[in-house]
């Protein structure tokens, strides 16, 4: 690369100085790095400084892609080029009143590719064993999983909703991956998405209390 001419004479190198900058691959570069060191080193043990020495990246880039470091192992630990935001993108344009059972076919196909079901039982695994991911991955699935179930759901009580659906998605999860509990473990994903897709669609827009539905159901005539 050509060098810069001074007005005294002097040339200097136009090179970069530094660790590289953000890139379309950096993300991607990132995960890679941290799943290396997740693999060899128990998850207190992995600063994000050196998952930034490692893709020699600037720390800074760690903060601006992923919000700490629970996100940073759940998505390292699903998968090197796994997104768990793809499960929702897959939901986005469904209409709303077949949201619940879109919900379930997005969550399996997304951790059940290329054999990330494993990576789900991995993830529970060293969360249940290690108190700082435990809380870590609770602030990431409250601000970032939650919220993108309440996108889903009706605007009263959004809150309560977004975490019943999840609360099923998860129990869902732990059953089929982690548990492996016949026949939920065996059985296809339409199945499960048939199964639990009315349960997860009332959560997100039907009438949750008994009161509500009393008032919604026909009045009974002698």
């Amino acid at each position: 690369m050509p060098g810069l001419l001074h007005d005294n004479g002097e040339v200097t190198s136009s090179k970069p100085r530094g660790r590289r900058p953000g890139s379309p691959g950096t993300r991607q570069t990132i995960v890679g790095a941290a799943r290396g060191l997740f693999d060899t080193q128990p998850y207190d043990q992995v600063s994000l400084r050196a998952i930034a020495r490692r893709a020699d990246v600037d720390p800074a880039l760690v903060h601006h892609y992923f919000s700490g470091k629970a996100e940073l192992f759940l998505t390292a630990t699903a998968d090197v080029s796994a997104d768990p935001m793809e499960i929702f993108r897959r939901v986005d344009d469904v209409p709303t009143d077949r949201r619940g059972a879109a919900l379930v076919l997005a969550f399996t196909a997304v951790w059940e590719a290329a054999g990330r079901s494993g990576r789900f039982t991995e993830f529970i695994s060293s969360m249940l064993a290690t108190p700082d991911l435990t809380a870590g991955a609770g602030e990431f699935i409250t601000q970032q999983i939650r919220e993108r179930i309440a996108h889903f759901a009706d605007p009263d009580e959004q809150t309560l909703r977004a975490t019943l659906a999840m609360s099923q998605m998860i129990g869902m999860a732990m059953l089929r991956y982690t548990l492996r509990m016949e026949p939920v473990t065996s059985v296809s994903r339409s199945r499960l998405a048939e199964l639990y897709g009315p349960t997860l669609q009332h959560y997100l827009t039907g009438r949750l209390s008994a009161e509500d539905r009393r008032n919604s159901s026909p009045a009974v005539r002698d």
